[in-house]
């Protein structure tokens, strides 16, 4: 007579369930270890240790930057980007709530050149599916940037432009607060010439416009010049001439024209050219 072994068969069921069930719900395995928080901050570092290994594939699957309309173009700036970024690290500083549905994430980022440290701080979102660092066009600027520019703006010249055209931008209606940029330009020395036309729709009154000289880098726009323009200029009329330094040892490489519209009252229509020697 064959015996039933009641016991060694619910032993082996007993053993059976668990795993099924871990199967079936494969989350309840880590599901306190992977809290939006943890996440948005994993992302970030995701996309750091991607940059400082030069990996853009990789890099480019960690963010949304708006700065490009196409992520062809994102790559190229990316690929020049290992060459010309001004940071040579980047870590962060912390991630803190900013709604129920995003993050700030603020990093310390290291200048090649001096070692300064320059903070800034990024929004990090959910983007289908996937927690990304949005970049947003946030600006940096070094010590002597800044210098320069208080000295720049309060002793402004207007001159003829230079010779050689480098770079266009517009036309372009610029929203409140918003920006664009030039195409990208090599800058032929260390000094630059803008024409432009800038009017606000349908009135003759005049608008105060931001010029500056970016390098788009990996975490934001990196501002090694600037000035500001009032006025108004019909748009077959004169332009307006502007001059402006940049601080740099060497004629930059690959960098924009960013035109930014500072005003929360209007919208500015801008095009131009940037000329070098």
């Amino acid at each position: 007579m064959t015996s039933f072994n009641f016991f060694g068969k619910l032993k082996r069921t007993l053993v059976v369930v668990p795993l099924v069930l871990l199967s079936a719900f494969p989350g309840l395995s880590n599901a306190e270890a992977t809290s939006p928080l943890e996440l948005a901050k994993e992302s970030v570092s995701n996309y750091i240790d991607a940059v400082q290994s030069g990996d853009i594939t990789e890099a480019v699957k960690w963010v949304v930057d708006t700065r490009f309309s196409s992520e062809q173009d994102q790559i190229e700036q990316y690929n020049d980007n290992l060459t010309t970024d001004p940071f040579s690290n980047a870590s962060i500083e912390s991630v803190l709530p900013d709604s129920d549905s995003s993050f700030i994430v603020t990093l310390d980022l290291t200048r090649k050149e001096n070692g300064e440290i320059n903070k800034i701080s990024l929004p990090v979102i959910e983007h289908e599916g996937t927690w990304k660092l949005l970049i947003n066009g946030v600006e940096t600027m070094s010590t002597a940037a800044q210098k320069l520019s208080n000295t720049q703006n309060n002793n402004k010249s207007l001159i003829a432009p230079q010779s050689v055209n480098i770079g266009n931008y517009g036309d372009s209606t610029v929203g409140k607060g918003d920006s664009i940029y030039s195409n990208q330009f090599n800058m032929t020395e260390t000094v630059l010439g803008i024409t432009g036309w800038q009017q606000v729709g349908g009135v003759t009154v005049e608008s105060t416009m931001r010029y500056s000289v970016v390098y788009k880098h990996f975490y934001g726009d990196d501002t090694i010049g600037e000035i500001f323009h009032t006025g108004f200029n019909y748009w077959n009329g004169a332009a307006f001439y502007e001059t402006m330094s940049v601080a740099a040892s060497h004629a930059p490489q690959g960098v924009h024209l960013k035109i930014s519209n500072p005003s929360d009252a209007h919208a500015v229509r801008v095009r131009g050219h940037i000329y070098g020697n």
